[in-house]
């Protein structure tokens, strides 16, 4: 009869499989700095040795993950696509400081989304590390 609650073709991550670690956030005097290893494991195994798990969301944005690396490449996609739409709309509306997002909003927006997807009970499986500059340029 019902044998599963959840639509078929979907199932939920219920551990991470992919995973990477490692990622430095450093504020100086005259900027900030993101490190990460490169290494992405699978279960405990070593596997992958070439994952970026640092992006650049635009000029004043950095972003770096830890943990799932599937799940960061969803927010790097739903990232970039914000960004485009952002490029796009700019035209239409009048902005009065006529500038991208700093690295402040980013995090808002993917704070709001991480809460988001973990109150569907399908969370992203990661740790971020977001860097940049806010409204006057200032690390």
């Amino acid at each position: 009869m019902f044998s599963s609650l959840a639509p078929p073709g979907r199932g939920h991550t219920t551990r991470p499989i992919v995973t990477g670690t490692s990622v430095l956030g450093l504020k100086y005097a005259g900027g900030v700095m993101l490190a990460a290893d490169t290494l992405a494991s699978y279960g405990g195994m070593a596997k992958y040795k070439d994952c970026r798990r640092l992006v650049s969301i635009d000029d004043t944005v950095l972003i770096g993950a830890g943990g799932e690396f599937s799940d960061f490449q969803a927010i790097q996609q739903l990232l970039e696509a914000n960004a485009l739409e952002s490029r796009c709309m700019s035209g239409l509306y009048h902005d009065e400081d006529n500038s991208s997002n700093n690295a402040k909003e980013t995090w808002n927006y993917l704070r709001a989304v991480m809460y988001n997807r973990r109150n569907k009970m399908d969370p992203l499986w990661n740790d971020l590390v977001v860097a940049g500059l806010d409204e006057r340029s200032k690390p």
